[in-house]
């Protein structure tokens, strides 16, 4: 009976002991605390997007008086003109105003030698060439006194060359692009078209 109590009482000891027993580690990764509920976590703030650049204006001129706009041949003009014959001239001139867009159009010199090839056996000491500036923009201007002019751009055309012919021309750099001013017609016409040319030309500017 005595073993049997001893025995009883070594059992409670060693149960005592084993809850006693601090728990093995897991392995498992370490569990960060929360953290307090008066801390409020704050969104990351949004990228900046960059400004867009606008881009720049087209050029504006002022319409001389005694010309008449006329409707454009295409989009690619940016105006058109009907010029009143002068004198016995057989046909009225014509200003086109061209633009291409940003970085369009071609070069100064080749755009020049065009407008030149134009004419027919032309003399180079018949082109007259200069450079001038209105309102910040630079203008590489063109003139042909007489000349043959043939009008068709690409050969096998339907128009016939024309004898008697001149040419006023201005190519106008701008933020925008290159705008192109041909003016042709009749050599009476074109030289009492110099003047007016000359003026639209002083006000050209951008915006």
């Amino acid at each position: 009976m005595k073993n049997a109590v001893r025995a009883l009482v070594l059992l409670s000891i060693g149960a005592a002991a084993g809850c006693k027993k601090t728990p093995e580690p897991t392995g498992g990764a370490a569990i960060s605390p929360s953290p307090p509920a008066s801390v409020a976590t704050q969104p990351a703030a949004a990228p900046t997007a960059p400004a867009t650049a606008h881009p720049p204006v087209e050029i504006t001129w002022v319409d001389p008086p005694e010309w008449k706009r006329a409707e454009r041949a295409s989009p690619m003009r940016k105006a058109s003109y009907t010029i009143p014959r002068a004198g016995s001239d057989p046909e009225d001139a014509e200003l086109g105003v061209f633009y291409f867009g940003p970085g369009q159009g071609g070069g100064i010199e080749a755009n020049v030698d065009r407008w030149v090839k134009q004419f027919v056996d032309l003399p180079a000491d018949r082109v007259v060439r200069s450079d001038r500036s209105a309102n910040g923009l630079v203008q590489h201007t063109v003139e042909i006194e007489s000349g043959t002019f043939n009008p068709n751009m690409m050969p096998g055309g339907k128009a016939k060359p024309k004898e008697n012919f001149a040419l006023l021309g201005a190519i106008v750099e701008a933020p925008s692009g290159v705008y192109f001013f041909k003016l042709t017609g009749p050599k009476a016409t074109v030289a009492a078209s110099k003047k007016p040319f000359f003026t639209l030309l002083d006000s050209v500017k951008a915006g």
